[in-house]
């Protein structure tokens, strides 16, 4: 009889492991497959070197090589936006950005953190009520004021299309364009934010008191100091006096933080439109009433 030799069954391809390929093309990326000749895939960006098969035992050396460089980048970037602003940014927009954390990451990380820390400590940025003020008057500046602190980093954020705007206009003696403008007004944004941060003590320390006016002024001092600074020292390349460099960082911080304050009240206004009402009619019938108590006594002095 003949033999039937039946089909073999197929075989499952066998996929190499890691360690099995980095062992066999060494000199490929396992990422994209491109050949690599030095430690960095020149297609992709990634680390040929470190693509071994992952272990127990290199987690703890993955989790504190993760942070050290985030961190690393994180303060490199503070640090260096304090001291010197202008140049940081200049070598940033000119290619100089390895070292540095990305300004629109640093500023919703920073403004994040913020918020997060301002909800938890619960700031009341007004005084202790006066016992001649009216419920709803009182309750709208509650309002406002707790609107104001709870969304004023975020307004920040908001508004950086706007001081990017007015720093195309001031600033064009520099040769930005606006796409330049957006990222000097994320640094400088995320800078402010960052100050902001750090005050949090003492504007917790000062909550619900009649010194929290004067710390919120004491804050606004070294903000408006350093926006300054920081936006004029981004013209220090161009021929215009250092007067003039301060005063058009002066009016490109100035003018976007008056429209971040008109864009925060009249959404306040919208929002608690009610109680603004309510707190304006017992304004005036206050007023009417304290002006029929004084016209009562001169009322009898006449008779």
């Amino acid at each position: 009889m003949s033999s039937i030799s039946l089909p073999s069954a197929p075989v499952a391809a066998h996929l190499p492991l890691p360690s099995e390929a980095a062992h066999t093309a060494a000199h490929t990326c396992l990422n994209c497959g491109h050949p690599v000749p030095d430690r960095f895939c020149g297609r992709c960006g990634q680390d040929a070197h470190h693509t071994h098969r992952l272990t127990m035992a290199d987690m703890p050396h993955d989790v504190l090589h993760s942070i050290w460089h985030v961190d690393k980048g994180i303060l490199y970037t503070l640090r260096t936006m304090i001291r010197r602003p202008g140049p940081t940014i200049r070598e940033y927009l000119a290619g100089k950005r390895v070292d540095h954390f990305r300004p629109l990451a640093l500023l919703f990380m920073i403004t994040g953190l913020y918020a997060l820390l301002s909800s938890v400590l619960h700031i009341q940025m007004l005084p202790p009520r006066d016992p001649t003020m009216p419920e709803a008057v009182w309750k709208m500046q509650q309002a406002s004021t707790g609107f104001l602190m709870k969304y004023m980093s975020w307004c920040y954020v908001a508004m950086v299309p706007v001081w990017a705007l007015f720093a195309r206009w001031f600033l064009r003696r520099g040769g930005y364009n606006y796409a330049e403008c957006l990222i000097i007004a994320a640094f400088v944004t995320a800078i402010i934010n960052f100050f902001a941060l750090l005050y949090l003590p003492v504007t917790y320390t000062y909550s619900d008191t009649p010194q929290i006016g004067m710390a919120s002024v004491l804050f606004m001092l070294p903000v408006v100091a350093y926006s300054t600074w920081a936006y004029g020292s981004l013209l220090k390349h161009t021929t215009l006096s250092l007067a003039r460099r301060l005063w058009c960082g002066f009016m490109t911080y100035m003018l976007g933080y008056i429209v971040c304050v008109l864009v925060i009240v009249i959404t306040t206004y919208a929002i608690n439109w009610s109680t603004f009402k309510e707190a304006m009619k017992q304004q005036m019938e206050q007023q009417r009433l304290q002006q029929a108590r004084v016209g009562k006594p001169a009322a009898a002095l006449l008779r």
